[in-house]
């Protein structure tokens, strides 16, 4: 099976989707108060029209930098304005470090509340 690039317009260079999906994906899960990554019923529908569309990760090039949507779920007893903040960072750090691309957004979406067990 043939894998799936992405095409950075801004610098030409060509990302592996998987990577970019899973270094998005690690970067959430490191942080303290992340139960899990979520899939909501709208990126369901997307992932059937979109090849930049993960298992809760949407990731989206345009010409000012990268957009990245991540839906959560935020473990209960933690801060959820601390866990999105956190998690933005991480994301960000990671993608900078690993890859050198500028970010326009980064959104995370909380979608629910667990007690991790």
């Amino acid at each position: 099976m043939a894998q799936k690039n992405i095409k950075d317009t801004l610098n030409n260079t060509h990302i592996n989707r998987n990577m970019m999906l899973s270094i998005v994906t690690l970067a959430t899960k490191e942080i303290a108060g992340v139960v899990d990554i979520a899939q909501p019923k709208l990126q369901q529908i997307k992932k059937v029209f979109s090849q930049n569309v993960g298992d809760g990760v949407s990731i989206k090039f345009t010409q000012l930098g990268l957009i990245v949507d991540v839906y959560i779920i935020v473990e209960i007893g933690y801060s959820a304005n601390d866990v999105v903040y956190r998690v933005q960072q991480n994301i960000k750090n990671s993608i900078v470090t690993m890859i050198e691309m500028p970010i326009k957004a980064i959104n995370v979406h909380i979608v629910d509340a667990e007690k991790h067990v």
